[in-house]
């Protein structure tokens, strides 16, 4: 049996307002290919199907679009939720799907109802070869119980307490039902260790210091989403499937890829199938002749244009780096291949810095409520700071997914 993992897809993403559309669907392209030629019996997605938890109609469509696709395919699929999706809308569809054989979990059940995550994977001669858990992101309410007056320690320690519990005994659950079969789960967290990228939302639980990866150890197999660069947290055992597209500037320098797990004689083998690279993004800094120049020497290697973040430092104020600016614009418009998608000028002279400005292309999403609010207490003392933190992390994760 084969099954490819992947996750963090945030079809809708839009990069400082440019929308990345195009790089998903050629990823979903290449990946109904992959699981034809590859012959794969299931598809594991690990959360954050969407960049945010009320998706455009244009999202949806390139979502139920892929799915349709999928269904014409001898591969079945499991699908969860991630921290940026609404868990009802990712199962407002589950009984439909499932006649498909693709399975959704938006909402997490509780212990009393844990079997409801399980999913046998049967083979061709409907013999079960191993067992899914299926474990959507699970929210603060979910796995702690809110004490008065708590401070940022006791909150971040009753999270991980409740974190290993809840993993402990649905381990313990799915050791009891299938005894002799592999176990795999996927959840969408963050683990202690790894490292996250601009691109990945800050506020999930456990962000403090993640969760343990002894605690997390529990299965055959755990595939995880949410840290975006594919990471390992043990190997062999339990690793972050990566996202398929660059999803912010730090994102270009990484892999990509997809998880390949084999299952033959009860016996699971782990290994990596590198996605096709459709477009880079470049975070070019120095004065405004250096970055021209830096600019001018780029070569687009890939199917869509090249994004641009330009970081513009001059000595002195100059009003002809606006002029400047457009003219590099109205050059890359010629050529095509290459568009500016955000700029910032500074200039390290502090009496002529009150005429600088700054020329961002984001819009409110951009605006993201922890940064706004680190904005709003960065006058307090840091020990004081980090509490709050904590406690508005606590606060949103709730709000958020009420």
């Amino acid at each position: 049996m084969k099954i490819l993992v992947t996750a963090d897809w945030h079809i809708g993403k839009k990069l400082h307002n440019e929308d990345l559309s195009e790089d998903i669907i050629l990823f979903f392209d290449w990946l109904l290919e992959k699981i034809k030629t590859e012959n794969i019996n299931y598809l594991l997605v690990a959360g954050d199907i969407f960049d945010n938890n009320n998706p455009s109609n244009e999202a949806s469509r390139i979502y139920y679009s892929f799915l349709k696709k999928l269904s014409t395919l001898q591969c079945k699929a499991i699908i969860i939720a991630g921290n940026h999706d609404s868990p009802s809308f990712i199962d407002v569809p589950k009984d439909l799907l499932s006649v498909f054989d693709m399975h959704v979990f938006g909402i997490f059940p509780g212990m009393a109802n844990i079997e409801q995550i399980f999913v046998p994977l049967i083979d061709s001669s409907g013999k079960e070869v191993a067992v899914v858990a299926a474990i959507p992101f699970l929210q603060d309410r979910m796995v702690r119980q809110v004490g008065e007056g708590e401070g940022a320690k006791e909150i971040a320690e009753k999270i991980k307490q409740g974190m290993k519990t809840l993993f402990s005994e649905i381990g313990l659950a799915l050791r009891e039902k299938y005894p002799n079969i592999p176990k795999i789960a996927m959840a969408h967290l963050h683990a202690q260790g790894t490292q996250i990228s601009e691109a990945e939302r800050d506020i999930q639980i456990g962000n403090q210091e993640g969760i343990l990866s002894k605690d997390l150890d529990q299965f055959d197999y755990l595939a995880l989403g949410h840290i975006h660069t594919g990471q390992t947290v043990i190997q062999g055992k339990i690793q972050y499937a990566s996202s398929p597209i660059s999803l912010g500037f730090t994102e270009n320098r990484y892999t990509h890829k997809v998880l390949l797990l084999e299952i033959e004689n009860n016996k699971l083998k782990e290994s990596e199938i590198r996605i096709p690279k459709q477009r880079s993004l470049y975070q070019i800094n120095g004065t405004m002749q250096e970055v021209s120049d830096e600019v001018k020497k780029l070569k687009n290697k890939y199917k869509l244009q090249v994004l641009l973040d330009l970081k513009i430092e001059e000595e002195q104020f100059n009003p002809r780096i606006t002029d400047q600016l457009e003219e590099l614009r109205e050059y890359l418009s010629a050529q095509g291949s290459m568009k500016i998608i955000n700029t910032r000028i500074i200039y390290k002279d502090k009496p002529a810095a009150r005429f600088s400005a700054s020329f961002h292309t984001a819009d409110l999403h951009d605006l993201k409520p922890a940064n706004i609010f680190k904005d709003l207490i960065s006058t307090r003392d840091e020990s004081e700071q980090t509490k709050l933190i904590a406690l508005f992390s606590a606060i949103y994760a709730d709000v958020n997914q009420a």
